[in-house]
């Protein structure tokens, strides 16, 4: 399990550095540091961390930005510099030694793409940035990497002094913390090239990148990884597929289709995660249903990837966004039997090689649930998610409603799902020289695209269990593509041809 926190908002353990704090004021600091962290090591390895990831520990602005708060520190001041109010360098050399003795290793969120507001730099050498301008198209690569998000200022890593600022401060820490890896924040709005060359920097003294790519799309996330180097990536098409099943309306399909289109891509090169500091809190997202957040969690601990769990799981804390999102960690709310119950996940995860690293299969699929099979070696485990409130049977076995299950099947055989079952009805009537199309998630259905189409009536083979698509309407007098309307549908094709 990795564990995920703010320093501000973890744990106080030297009120001496505190500076200015107001535990009333949600966007003010609180007081985390170091060495609370460092004296909450033992829960943390009981909890069944093996890796602890940090946000950001260097040197930040201190001062709100009109209303928005600095305590989270991604408001780079300086790159080389520990933040005081964390705490000193003897504070971050115990964290690292004692982390080491349980064997947890570090990550450091590490910030290359931008200062924070109002930064002296800007007028000290605004050759070290890229003009001030907005983000007005998000598909654009170019405004991407040179726009200043959220009005931050963008610096330009081709500018040989801004790439040799960032050098020498990633070696420091490389040397000071002695991380595992180092999280690359904001990476679509980087160069590749960059990222690349400080990917091999670090992993030339045995470090990771991991990044962050808020982008839905499978293929979209795996293409940034590839061109930026990057050794692992966050899961954000399992965390959106997750949202929409467990808490939404979108039917259990959708998680198996996200995970087909990744099919042979280490399941290693995964982090996944079903919040962070970025998005609503999981509770939130399901509104209070706790079987929801439960079972998105669960289903976490059960699928490809490391699992990456935010500061307060633990109690299932509220939190739809900024500042709510950020609270504080309270320990005077932990759950014991919640608690206790990561622990388990966790623990079951370590100890099934078909679970921590095992390919998958669709194995069952339906309106309510899906099931899959992961094998490793000899291990085999069913993952069963029912949503339903009726049990399903699979296989022979049956299943119960609203329910999520890891289970060692032994010698029992999965069953396969029928090859080309699907029949696929439009019901749509076209006016004269119209066509109909199906369009979806995998090139064999256009990747989205309407032009790339499958037309109706058709067929077309499809490898993959699952896969998502609309139908859109290809207008003879040029117009636009009318999409269908609703959520995005599903179909069955486990390796065979589908009549559309």
């Amino acid at each position: 399990m990795i564990y995920f926190l703010l320093v501000d908002r973890f744990a106080n353990g030297n009120p001496a550095n505190d500076g200015a704090i107001d535990l009333a004021d949600p966007q003010a600091f609180h007081g985390g540091d170091l060495a609370g962290l460092t004296a909450k090591l033992d829960y943390l390895r009981d909890l069944g961390v093996d890796t602890l990831w940090l946000g950001p520990i260097t040197q930040m602005r201190t001062e709100k930005f009109f209303q928005w708060g600095a305590y989270h520190g991604y408001w780079l001041d300086d790159p080389v510099a520990l933040e005081p109010r964390f705490g000193t360098l003897d504070e971050l050399a115990t964290l690292r030694r004692e982390a080491e003795a349980r064997g947890i290793g570090l990550v450091l969120d590490t910030v290359y793409n931008h200062v924070a507001p109002d930064h002296g730099l800007v007028a000290q050498h605004p050759e070290w940035f890229h003009a001030p301008g907005k983000i007005t198209d998000w598909n654009d690569p170019g405004q991407l990497q040179r726009g200043w998000v959220h009005g931050l200022p963008d610096l330009d890593q081709d500018n040989p002094e801004v790439r040799g600022w960032l050098e020498a401060a990633t070696d420091l820490w490389i040397e000071r913390a002695g991380p595992v890896a180092l999280r690359l924040d904001a990476v679509r709005h980087m160069a590749p090239e960059f990222v690349r060359a400080m990917g091999d920097r670090a992993r030339a003294r045995g470090v990771q990148t991991w990044g962050e790519v808020f982008d839905g799309n499978v293929a979209a996330v795996l293409d940034t990884r590839e061109k930026a180097g990057l050794d692992r990536v966050f899961d954000y098409p399992l965390f959106y597929a997750l949202r929409d099943v467990a808490c939404g309306d979108a039917p259990p399909a959708v998680l198996a289709a996200a995970l087909d289109r990744s099919n042979g891509v280490p399941g290693d090169t995964w982090l996944s995660f079903v919040d962070n500091h970025d998005t609503p809190r999981i509770q939130s997202a399901c509104n209070g249903d706790a079987w929801a957040a439960e079972a998105a969690i669960q289903l976490l601990f059960s699928l490809r990837g490391q699992p990456v769990i935010t500061w307060g799981t633990e109690y299932l804390p509220l939190g739809a966004e900024e500042p709510g999102n950020r609270a504080d960690m309270r320990w005077d709310s932990l759950d014991r039997e919640r608690v206790a119950w990561l622990g388990t996940l966790a623990r079951g995860r370590r100890e099934s090689e078909a679970l921590s690293r095992g390919d998958s299969r669709v194995i069952a699929v339906g309106q309510d649930f899906v099931a899959w099979e992961r094998v490793a070696g000899r291990d085999r485990r069913w993952v069963v998610y029912n949503e339903g409130p009726a049990p399903v049977e699979i296989g022979g076995v049956s299943f119960d409603g609203r329910s999520v299950t890891a289970w060692n099947p032994g010698t029992h055989r999965a069953p396969r799902v029928p090859a080309g079952t699907t029949r696929f009805r439009s019901g749509t009537t076209l006016p004269p020289g119209d066509r109909l199309v199906v369009v979806g998630d995998a090139p064999e259905l256009g990747s989205w695209d309407p032009s790339r189409g499958v037309p109706v009536p058709g067929k077309v083979a499809l490898e993959a269990e699952v896969y998502l698509y609309k139908t859109v309407v290809i207008h003879a007098d040029g117009r636009p593509p009318t999409w269908s309307e609703g959520d995005n549908r599903w179909l069955v094709g486990g390796g065979g041809m589908v009549r559309l």
